[in-house]
Order: C-alpha cells, then sequence, then structure tokens
C-alpha cells in the first residue's frame, strides 16, 4: 500500500497543475495518503488511527514524499496570493535595517556576543576586548546560504581563551561542540558529539568541563538515556569520565533514561550543583565537591526531587540558593549552607517571600543575589538581595519588558542580562552590587514600533476565571480587522513582550496582535500552571475561546477576522479550541505542533514530556493526553475553521508526522468543505536554526494565509 502512494506522489506536479485555484486562490492538496485501517481500546477509548503508519521508521520515505508535495501545492498557492510578496519585503526591510544582538557572556576582561548584521542569514560570534569588536566566528563560512549551518549555544572559559561552540546543521539541534581558540578564530582537534544545542559545556577550570551527551542512535530517541560528562581539552573523547547518568554507578544520584542529566561546577565555589532536567517545571537536584568531580569520581548528595518542587537552584561560595513553590505557589527563595555538615532541605532558611509577586528565576553573585519576578502580563522585575543582609531591593528598569539571557561573570561579581518589549529592541545591562548599567549592546528600536500601543486587558473563562490579554496595535487601526491571537500554555513559561519585525509589520499594516497568557504558563504562580497541565489542558482550551470572545465584544475583530497561532506545546491547545468553538475562529495556525500527544511513547522527545502533558501508560494520565489529542477530538467536530499546520522535517523536538496525520485526517472527514494545508521545509527542525530568509518566508506565508482567510482587500483574488 505504501508503494502505491510513492507512485502517487511521483505525479503530483501535473496534479497541481491540473487544479483550478477557488476564488480565494488557496485550495487543498488533492492526492490523499494511503489509508491503512487501524483501530484499536486503550483504557476503554476508542482509537481510529488510519495513518499509524506514518510513525514507522521504514516509512518515513513515503511520509517525506507526501508532506513535500503537499507543502509545494500550499507555498504555489500561497506565492501567488496578492499581497504576499508586498509583505515578505517589508518584512526584510525592518528585519535587514539594523544588527541584531543577543546571547551575551563575559570572561577574561572580554565581551561575547552573537550579531545578526542585516547581510547575513545566521548570527555570527564576536569578542569585544578594550572597546574593539572582532569576528570570531561565522558559522555560514564556507557553506551555501540556503542550508542552515547555526550556533545553537557557547560557553566562554574562566580566563577568556577558550570558548565551546555547538553548531547545528540543517537548522536541526543536534550537534557537535568545538573549543576554538579565542586568540586565533579556530578550533582545536577535539570534537564532543553527538550534542543537544542547548546543553552548553560547563567549566570546571580553564581547561576542563562537564557536558551532557544525549542517548546512542540505537534508542531510537536520542533525547533518552543521556549521560553527562566530564572532558578536559587536548584529550580523546574515547577518554571522557562519565560523571552523571546511564548504566554505570549512579554515586547518590540516580537519572532516569528520560532525565537530562546536566553538571553545573562552578570555578568560584568548591561545590557542584547537579540537575536531572526533562520538560517539567520541577527539577530533582543534588550537589557535590568540585575536587571529586575533577578527578572524575564525583559523588552526589540529593537534595530535592519531584515533590520539592524546586524550580531553580544556584551556588554561590559555600551556599545553595534554590526557589521553591511548595509552600508558596508563587515561589519562595531559600538558601542551605553546604558548609555545615551533611547538606538538606529541611536546615534551609528563607531568604525572599513572594508576597503576592511570582518569583521567576535566581543568579547568585558575590555580593547578592538577583531574583527575577513575573508580573500578570508577563512582563520583569529585578530584585537584588544584597549578601550582608537587608530586604529585596527592586532595580530601576524600564517597565512592561522582560528580562532575558541572565547570564553571571565566571568571577560572580556581575550578572549581565537583557531587556525588551512590544515597542523597544533588547538592550544589555549590566548587574553589580546592585547597580545597573548598559553594556553598549543594544538592539535598534525602529520607528515603527514607537508607534504601537499596547493595552492589558481581562477576558473571563468558562469558569469564571480571570485570564489576562496582552493587546498590540499600531496607530490608525480602524474597527475590527484582521486579529491573531497567540498562546502556549506549557511548562509554567510565560508569554513575555517581546519584539518582533513580523508583528511589527502585521500591526502597521492594521492588524492586531493578541497574547493570550492562558492557564499552563507561569504568569499567576505555580497554581496557574497546574490549572493548565495534563488534565487540566481542558481549562486552557477554555481560556483561549475566552480571549477570542473578549477581542471580538471590544471590537478588535470579528468571527470573520479572528485567527488562532501557536507553536510546539501549542498543538496541544490551538487546533483543540478551533475544533471546538469553529464558529468563533476562522482560521488557526499551528507551527511544528504537538497534536497527538497520545502518541508520545513513539515521539522522538516524547517520554520527557510525560510530566508535563501526561503518561500514556497510565489510565490517567492516557485520558488527560486524550482531552488534548486533536485526532480524538476531530471526529466530533463540525468544523468551520481553515487551518495551516506547519513543519520542519529535521525537526527532533516534535516530530513531523503528528501535523502529517492529522492534516490526513481532517482532509478524510471533510474533503473539501474546510481548507487544510501544511507547509514543511526539509532544510529546518523546529525553528531554532533556521536562516533569516526561511523563517521570514514561513512568516510571510502564515501571514498571507490569515489575511486570505480573512477575505482582507489585497490578498483575495
Amino acid at each position: 500500500m505504501i508503494r502505491g502512494l510513492v507512485a502517487a506522489t511521483l505525479l503530483v506536479p501535473a496534479v497541481i497543475l491540473a487544479q483550478p485555484a477557488n476564488k480565494t486562490g488557496l485550495s487543498n492538496f488533492p492526492p490523499m495518503p494511503t489509508a491503512e485501517p487501524f483501530r484499536e481500546t486503550v483504557f476503554g477509548i476508542s482509537i481510529d488511527d488510519p495513518y499509524r503508519w506514518m510513525e514507522k521508521p521504514e516509512h518515513r520515505v513515503a511520509l517525506e514524499q507526501w508532506v513535500n508535495a503537499s507543502s509545494l501545492h500550499t507555498t504555489t498557492e500561497l506565492s501567488a496570493v496578492p499581497g504576499r510578496e508586498a509583505l515578505y519585503r517589508d518584512m526584510q526591510a525592518l528585519s535587514r535595517a539594523s544588527n541584531r544582538y543577543n546571547s551575551v557572556q563575559e570572561a577574561g576582561g572580554k565581551l561575547f556576543y552573537q550579531m545578526l548584521a542585516p547581510d547575513k542569514q545566521i548570527p555570527v560570534l564576536m569578542v569585544r576586548k578594550a572597546g574593539r569588536d572582532r569576528l570570531l566566528l561565522d558559522p555560514m563560512a564556507g557553506s551555501d546560504d540556503k542550508t542552515p549551518r547555526a550556533i545553537s549555544s557557547f560557553s566562554v572559559s574562566p580566563d577568556g581563551r577558550y570558548v565551546a561552540i555547538h553548531i547545528g546543521e540543517g537548522g536541526g539541534e543536534t550537534g557537535a561542540i568545538r573549543f576554538y581558540g579565542v586568540a586565533t578564530g579556530r578550533p582545536g582537534p577535539d570534537v564532543l558529539t553527538p550534542v543537544w544545542g542547548e546543553f552548553r559545556v560547563a567549566w570546571i577550570d580553564d581547561r576542563t568541563v562537564t557536558y551532557t551527551r544525549l542517548g546512542p542512535a540505537a534508542n531510537g530517541d536520542q533525547m533518552k538515556g543521556m549521560v553527562a560528562y566530564r572532558h578536559v581539552i587536548g584529550t580523546p573523547i574515547s577518554q571522557d569520565v562519565a560523571v552523571l547518568g546511564g548504566s554505570g554507578p549512579d554515586r547518590g544520584f540516580r537519572v532516569d533514561p528520560a532525565q537530562f542529566p546536566i553538571v553545573m561546577p562552578d570555578p568560584t565555589s568548591r561545590w557542584v550543583l547537579a540537575i536531572a532536567a526533562n520538560a517539567r517545571v520541577e527539577v530533582p537536584i543534588a550537589v557535590g565537591r568540585l575536587d571529586d568531580l575533577r578527578a572524575g569520581k564525583p559523588a552526589w548528595t540529593k537534595l530535592a526531587d519531584y515533590d520539592d518542587r524546586v524550580t531553580f537552584a544556584d551556588i554561590v561560595g559555600d551556599t545553595l540558593y534554590y526557589l521553591t513553590s511548595r509552600t508558596d505557589e508563587n515561589g519562595e527563595l531559600r538558601a542551605i549552607d553546604l558548609g555545615g555538615g551533611a547538606p538538606s532541605l529541611s536546615k534551609s532558611r528563607v531568604i525572599m517571600r513572594s508576597d503576592g509577586r511570582v518569583l521567576a528565576n535566581i543568579i547568585g553573585t558575590t555580593t547578592g543575589l538577583y531574583v527575577t519576578t513575573t508580573l500578570p502580563s508577563a512582563a520583569s522585575e529585578l530584585w537584588f538581595v544584597p549578601s550582608k543582609g537587608g530586604a529585596p531591593v527592586k532595580l530601576a528598569l524600564p517597565a512592561s519588558q522582560s528580562i532575558n539571557d541572565m547570564t553571571p561573570s565566571p568571577d560572580r561579581k556581575s550578572v549581565s542580562f537583557s531587556m525588551g518589549g512590544y515597542t523597544v529592541g533588547d538592550v544589555y545591562y549590566r548587574a553589580t552590587a546592585g547597580g545597573v548599567a548598559t553594556i553598549g549592546l543594544a538592539n535598534a528600536t525602529p520607528p515603527s514600533a514607537g508607534r504601537r500601543h499596547v493595552v492589558e486587558e481581562v477576558a473571563t473563562s468558562a469558569d469564571g476565571t480571570k485570564v489576562p490579554l496582552t493587546i498590540v496595535f499600531a496607530d490608525g487601526r480602524k474597527g475590527p480587522g484582521p486579529t491573531v491571537i497567540d498562546a502556549y500554555g506549557s511548562y509554567g513559561v510565560s508569554g513575555q513582550p517581546f519584539y518582533s519585525a513580523s508583528w511589527d509589520v502585521w500591526n502597521q499594516r492594521g492588524g492586531v496582535y493578541a497574547y493570550c497568557h492562558i492557564r499552563g504558563g507561569g504568569e499567576l504562580g505555580e497554581a496557574w500552571h497546574r490549572g493548565g497541565m495534563q488534565a487540566n489542558k481542558v481549562n486552557s482550551h477554555a481560556d483561549l475561546i475566552a480571549c477570542g470572545e473578549r477581542l471580538v465584544t471590544l471590537g478588535y475583530a470579528t468571527p470573520r477576522t479572528l485567527g488562532l497561532f501557536g507553536a510546539s506545546a501549542a498543538g496541544l491547545l490551538v487546533p483543540a479550541a478551533a475544533l471546538k468553538r469553529p464558529d468563533l475562529f476562522a482560521a488557526a495556525v499551528t507551527r511544528v505542533g504537538i497534536v497527538n500527544p497520545i502518541r508520545l511513547a513513539s515521539a522522538n522527545n516524547g517520554p520527557n514530556q510525560y510530566g508535563e502533558m501526561g503518561d500514556p501508560t497510565t489510565e490517567s494520565g492516557f485520558r488527560a493526553l486524550a482531552a488534548q489529542d486533536s485526532t480524538l477530538l476531530l471526529p466530533g467536530a463540525k468544523g468551520g475553521t481553515d487551518f495551516l499546520f506547519t513543519i520542519g522535517l529535521n525537526d527532533k523536538r516534535v516530530d513531523p508526522w503528528m501535523s502529517a496525520k492529522l492534516v490526513a485526517m481532517m482532509r478524510a472527514k471533510w474533503g473539501d468543505k474546510h481548507l487544510v494545508v501544511i507547509r514543511s521545509d526539509g532544510k529546518a527542525g523546529h525553528g531554532l536554526g533556521s536562516t533569516r530568509d526561511q523563517s521570514l518566508d514561513e512568516r510571510a506565508d502564515i501571514f498571507a494565509f490569515f489575511l486570505n482567510r480573512f477575505g482582507a482587500p489585497g490578498f483575495v483574488r
């Protein structure tokens, strides 16, 4: 049956040319993938999954052929939508108007940062010394401009002589770490691989590091079975010593195969922090001695498990500081003296209470702690807690902006961070002993951003819960018009204010951008997060629907001009809300979404999600997942909303077959009654390593899809 599918897709170009466009210029991809009857009952829930074959590695070629042919149909038609090319040009112009900076680190009297210049596709790594800037690495040098090769992360040695750089290929996040000499800009012979992009090396000293290696490829899902190693620069990877995780001795801290073992030494302390991370807010933690780790023989003392609800931790000197929501859903900052006998949470003391604020993050320095707090709008505040004692002090910083990229200097004397928001680009600051000054790196704020307006509103959900709603629009907006609601609502992640050239263009062209701070996020504390996770995800659906209703009531949109947008874990949310209320939402776009969560056990990175979404091996967990799964909501849905699903075929976070299966099911149910299209990129992953052109091309297609579906003048044939 798969052979028949392959043969059919090879004829797709002729089929596309033979299909007349409908009056809007967009149509469904005619050939359907082969349906192979498959039915099962799990915990009393009947499942009809005729596209289960798409999950199997041996059918990957057939899956990609259908997806690519379908995507070609979609992008061909979207490129012909009137107004789409002008949108793309406007976004390109604004995106390329000035340099963009991110990922600032300081070490050895030098400042390291990534910069995306107007003429570049991918950010380069720069180093500044004595006020002079120098290119250290251009990851795209020697490659064509269409194949992404991006710096996923980097980490600088304490003396500033080396920088360990992770580079991902083809838009994916799996890659290798190499050590570059800062003076020469050339890599040494050491290659640490395979490593997930966001897992930076941590420095024990100027030549010794820890890093986390992905699990064996034979496992299928390399996100399982990770191991943390100690590596000495200049030695073969075969000599690296396992220090946490794997099948060897646990040394006091057992890490489950679905957890990520991460060891976090700090040269300024004789203690080491270790965590067993995964896609949960809470994290188990342990401590050990730096000398033992340096020798490759750490002994860990476990301090916290999930029930202790520790969310962040940091070590300064002989003190462990940690945030916990165990006694206060908004968070409490506590400390443990590691040098006073056997450390234990029972011996901890309170450093800072929430007092109604939501404590979000901590970074320790030799002079005190920096604590970020989150407002209901997801904007940030920064507090300083002096180590010599005294009450926390709120630092004078711009309001209604978000704090990101917080990084301590290797000597723990200062912290660098960025602040930005909907009407201003990110500016980098350095905080030292409670004082704040700019670093000299600022993302320019274009004049158009100053013409944007931000309104904070509240929607009332089905159970009476008040849901914060942020609305962004530009000067000149008149009456109901094109409006898109963005949402995420997972892992306790808050929808922080941010500047985007693409959404700025959307606003300048009369569109409204709204962010619905649904339950599942962290805007109102851990209770807010738990109110939208696992079986409570239905609350998130209701919150999003309430935000849509509120926007209509306030006159920003009508149901004919209202759309939904979300990425990744928002796949649990966006299509589900549209299926539940097709009368409210004209269009919905899901990027790289988890839309088929009952199949997490068979997905890359799937078991990592059990704690947040539900464990499909248990009845309660499976039923929670079923309530979030759009493939199970679809049979009872009436339809009315038009859908676009975008995916990257190199995505290792969310398998592309999830969206492909849902698109096929929707097409089988509705035929051509509703528009359901897919857009893929064979040189992209989850989106983090994409080139500028890839990102803007996708965003232009998304905006053109929305405006076409809304019947906006200039976007319908």
